[in-house]
């Protein structure tokens, strides 16, 4: 993954201390059939539970 990439979400299976996205790619798709046009239409399609959950 680029270096800066961050994610919050401590349950996701990708999630690494320091907040870091261990992904090997991340998709993002709009929740709409428009242009997306602020991050609350969009959602992350990479995520995936932690196997600690």
């Amino acid at each position: 993954m680029p270096h800066g990439v961050k994610c919050s979400v401590d349950s996701c299976h990708f999630w690494r201390n320091g907040n870091r996205c261990s992904a090997d790619h991340i998709n993002v798709v709009s929740y709409t059939e428009e242009r997306a046009r602020t991050s609350e239409e969009v959602a992350c399609k990479t995520f995936r539970p932690s196997e600690d959950l």
